[in-house]
């Protein structure tokens, strides 16, 4: 039977949450009504995601693989579910020090790998780090790789090593920003850019291993380039994924927001885009 992760029980699993170092904004940033960690602000997209992989996650041989695992609310709210609290937790990607390695292994029992995703940019081909995830063909049950595509050159080299680890029947969730939100109309409606989140022209900082935006996408991109690499589409959807809840906001932006709500019943003109790929 399904494991069926509810609003109402991830909302009461987030109240109990404690966020590490790693997660937290600070007592005093004042972007934030209240004291803000990345579960809280991120709690949308990590419900949609942890509700669509789960449901799908087979409770024997739970091998879980988080692509950007930086900084480790997905594993640890994983850990912290009685569904999972005995997977098998690995993280693979950038933005991960000795502090962060050793950390996850105390509190939640993960294994953080540096793996540069995007190898195909070349922002880090002098660190040396390594390409692939290190873990066997066929061994691996759910793959997550959420707000993550968004910010690499190219998106197959990450997609094909998430199918290499996946055995037969294994699933990919990933969650990205939607190119064609209703936000995003808005701004070529006045005349301004969409780009203003992607990566500027000629921009090379090997240090800033978060970057901007490479790329926005739609959703059929997405599947296409799931497609191509061998999965197959069981599920997409658009979702709204607000990350600006409790967050400062001038009375223009307010009325901003307000105005959104209506196009919100257009599924494309949604913020957040969520697709699951299966290995066949």
């Amino acid at each position: 039977m399904a494991y069926e992760l509810t609003r109402h029980h991830f909302l009461e699993l987030l109240r109990a949450y404690q966020p590490c170092s790693y997660e937290t904004f600070g007592q005093d940033d004042t972007r934030f009504t209240v004291p803000m960690h990345h579960a809280l602000k991120s709690r949308d997209r990590l419900h949609v995601a942890l509700r669509c992989g789960l449901r799908r996650l087979s409770p024997d041989q739970q091998i879980i693989v988080d692509l950007g695992p930086f900084p480790g609310s997905l594993l640890r709210l994983l850990r912290h579910l009685d569904y999972t609290a005995l997977a098998q937790l690995h993280g693979a990607g950038l933005m991960v020090s000795d502090e962060f390695i050793h950390f996850m292994e105390r509190d939640v029992q993960a294994a953080i790998h540096t793996v540069n995703l995007d190898p195909a940019g070349r922002q880090f081909q002098d660190k040396g780090y390594s390409e692939k995830v290190p873990l066997p063909d066929h061994s691996v049950q759910l793959v997550f790789a959420l707000e993550i595509i968004e910010h690499v050159t190219s998106p197959f080299h990450l997609l094909a090593e998430a199918y290499r680890i996946l055995r037969s029947g294994g699933h990919v969730v990933m969650t990205t920003p939607n190119v064609t939100r209703i936000g995003n109309v808005f701004k070529l409606l006045i005349g301004r850019t969409l780009n203003d989140r992607l990566a500027p022209p000629g921009y090379d900082n090997p240090d800033d291993e978060w970057r901007p935006h490479a790329r926005e996408y739609a959703m059929h991109e997405l599947a296409d380039m799931l497609r191509k690499t061998g999965f197959e589409i069981v599920e997409s959807r658009f979702f709204l994924g607000e990350d600006t809840q409790q967050c400062r906001q001038s009375m223009s932006q307010h009325g901003i927001d307000w105005a959104k709500w209506p196009f919100y019943a257009v599924p494309h003109l949604r913020g957040s885009l969520l697709i699951v790929g299966r290995k066949p």
